[in-house]
């Protein structure tokens, strides 16, 4: 396997790509891409308030750096419960992206009268 000079500026896209688990990385990466637009969806259809989106965002947050920190220790490296902390750290930390986008795309809800 060569890398190539212009990949050493993206390195998350060549371990991406070169690694050989991409049947792990690719299905995290297509679950995070559709979080964040559902949620940037249904901001635009105004399912939320400004408030739940940041309380969302920030327990998700919380709980994204909890999994992470319990999925980086010495004991839980490379078992499948540290794959699955890892994979709640992504999907935390991609309701975190969709939250922040929800900001962006939200419009309020219109009255019913």
């Amino acid at each position: 396997m060569r890398l190539y000079a212009n990949n050493a500026l993206f390195p998350c896209i060549t371990l991406a790509i070169v690694h050989p688990r991409r049947f792990i990385i690719i299905p995290i990466i297509l679950i995070c891409i559709a979080i964040v637009v559902a949620i940037a969806v249904a901001a635009s259809r105004g399912k939320l308030h400004m408030a739940g989106y940041m309380g969302i965002a920030f327990l998700a947050f919380f709980a994204a750096i909890i999994a992470g920190k319990l999925s980086g220790a010495n004991a839980v490296t490379g078992t499948a419960f540290g794959l699955i902390l890892s994979l709640l750290f992504f999907v935390g930390i991609a309701t975190v992206l969709g939250c922040i986008a929800a900001l962006i795309f939200y419009r309020p809800p219109r009255d019913p009268a």
